[in-house]
């Protein structure tokens, strides 16, 4: 273009792209930089496509996938653990540090009488840990209105995704106001806290 020129009298050239006939019009300012000049361009970093869905205008959320991002259950390796880590719902807790394990005491009031052993699970792997206590009636829920056998009870849990050092085994004990958890260390050395 030359100086004299107006933005509406673009010269129409081929690019040198292997297409023929592709030309500037078809092309935007930016694809014409990087075709026509590659890696050296200046907007090279921007050749990025978007590849998510197209925008439909509407600024209302929606579900880009079925896939379930944080699926626990049918993971057996221990991803599913640490991707969890956002449903711990159990914040009363303490933890001793002794020599060779790592005691966990779980506040929650009323958990031996409202569920059995089989309504608490413990998933570990050698850095991560999900306690799930299934059923649980707190107490004062369901003020009298209904009989204690069918309160509806509701799932618990406590999900450590990141544990200071690494374990070889954890076991749990239900007590009536508390669940204790044992975690045995994999190597002897001092737990500053629980989570790295």
């Amino acid at each position: 273009m030359s100086v004299d020129d107006t933005p509406s009298e673009m010269i129409v050239e081929d690019i040198p792209t292997g297409n023929s006939n592709v030309t500037i019009a078809d092309v935007s300012a930016l694809e014409h930089n990087i075709q026509s000049k590659g890696k050296n361009a200046y907007y090279f970093a921007h050749s990025h496509k978007a590849t998510g869905p197209k925008w439909d205008g509407k600024i209302e959320p929606r579900l880009l996938s079925r896939e379930s991002s944080s699926n626990i259950d049918s993971s057996s390796s221990g991803a599913g653990l640490v991707s969890s880590l956002s449903k711990s719902n159990i914040t009363n807790y303490a933890f001793l540090d002794e020599e060779e394990k790592v005691k966990l005491y779980v506040n929650l009031a009323g958990v031996g009488d409202c569920c059995s052993d089989d309504d608490i699970k413990l998933d570990f792997t050698e850095t991560s840990l999900r306690l799930k206590v299934m059923n649980f009636v707190s107490p004062g829920s369901g003020e009298g209105d209904e009989p204690e056998n069918t309160k509806k009870g509701e799932d618990r849990s406590l999900v450590f995704g990141k544990l200071f050092g690494e374990i070889e085994n954890a076991t749990f004990r239900k007590k009536t106001d508390k669940i204790i958890i044992t975690l045995k260390k994999k190597e002897v050395k001092q737990w500053k806290k629980l989570v790295a």
